[in-house]
């Protein structure tokens, strides 16, 4: 199977669509390719707007999903990137308390559900 990268990447933005963590619409510039095999490509999806990231493995017709496991654990270990992938800040705010999710706990036990009128318009 032959496979451009405007082709992964386009898969890879059919699969992740949106950042997991600000929920930023991923575009192809998000995405930087790592490595090209004939049977897997591993690509790094980078948020523009946080400083998320994921490692992908594109596992072609002929690949192993086991392999490309094993790749992306490797990565996501791995430090030989150096300062070409920074890491990823500290939290600014403080840790969420046992406090924070009782008070939590007792808003939704009242909450009807309405998403609209609790954000307002």
């Amino acid at each position: 199977m032959d496979v451009s990268e405007p082709q992964i990447k386009r898969i890879v933005l059919n699969r992740l669509e949106r950042c997991s963590v600000c929920h930023h619409l991923y575009e192809p510039d998000d995405i930087r390719v790592i490595t090209r095999k004939p049977a897997m490509w591993t690509l790094l999806v980078e948020c523009t707007e946080c400083p998320a990231r994921n490692f992908v493995a594109a596992v072609l017709q002929d690949g192993d999903p086991e392999e490309a496991q094993r790749t992306l654990r490797e990565l996501s270990r791995s430090s030989a990137f150096g300062d070409e992938f920074p890491s990823v800040p500290e939290p600014v705010s403080p840790p969420v308390s046992t406090d924070d999710l009782l008070d939590l706990h007792e808003y939704l036990a009242d909450f009807d559900g309405d998403f609209r009128k609790l954000f307002g318009a």
